[in-house]
């Protein structure tokens, strides 16, 4: 569930960039959610590929990526991504300007 991953956790106890990939310039590395997903606020996302929107975790940002930092809970057209498996995991890349929204809860 979007809300219960320990991946940003893991990453800052170990010191390491996430898989050792790391954005450049705009983009933002995020991990997909998996599960359909219930904000505090009452807003449900769903999981389902029906859907052209994406959830997920920040894992990191390039160099000119302002106001998302890595923890961010974001929502981003399924369109505007590229889809990477990055050490067995399903991630994507997005530039800034493509995310939708952040959730804060």
């Amino acid at each position: 569930m979007l809300g219960e991953d320990d991946t940003i956790d893991r990453m800052e106890r170990s010191g390491q960039r996430p898989l050792g990939v790391e954005p450049l310039d705009d983009h933002v590395l995020v991990q997909l959610a998996t599960e359909e997903h219930e904000t505090r606020s009452g807003v449900i996302i769903p999981a389902s590929g029906e859907v052209q929107v994406g959830t997920g975790i920040v894992l990191a940002v390039g160099d000119d990526v302002t106001g998302i930092a890595p923890g961010d809970k974001v929502v981003f057209p399924r369109a505007a991504t590229i889809e990477v498996r990055v050490g067995g995991s399903a991630a994507t890349l997005v530039r800034r300007r493509d995310l939708i929204a952040r959730f804060s809860e």
